[in-house]
């Protein structure tokens, strides 16, 4: 059994951009996660992405979901969220929903946002983690 790892919208940016998480995303060693919400946020940086790599929307959609990447509805894990509130939300709000998938599934939670640190999320991993 694969080792669930929940991605944020940071990593997922930097893996449509050919960074080093697209390696690792597809490397097949983990199962990684994810929310709506937090495509939702990824899907914000489109224009930037679509001038910095010269290629469509469409294009960057079908690289978005081309990520192997199971993606969770709120519904999922809206029974955590009050418990990542306390943890996040006074540090950034954005950060609640993901924070509450991790919480969920019990599991790593895999970001560059220093949000994480601040909050003492212990189960935090950073790319250099997998290299």
């Amino acid at each position: 059994m694969k080792i669930i790892v929940v991605v944020d919208a940071n990593i997922i940016v930097s893996a449509l951009l050919g960074g080093k998480p697209s390696d690792i995303l597809f490397n097949g060693r983990f199962q990684f996660a994810t929310t709506e919400f937090t495509l939702k946020e990824v899907k914000k940086y489109f224009p930037k992405l679509e001038k910095k790599l010269g290629i469509s929307q469409e294009k960057l959609i079908f690289l978005l979901e081309s990520l192997p990447i199971t993606i969770y509805g709120k519904d999922f894990y809206k029974d955590k969220l009050k418990e990542a509130n306390k943890i996040i939300a006074h540090i950034d709000k954005k950060d609640v929903e993901i924070l509450a998938l991790a919480l969920k599934l019990e599991t790593f939670l895999w970001s560059q946002d220093r949000h994480f640190e601040k909050a003492k999320y212990p189960k935090l991993l950073k790319t250099y983690d997998f290299i």
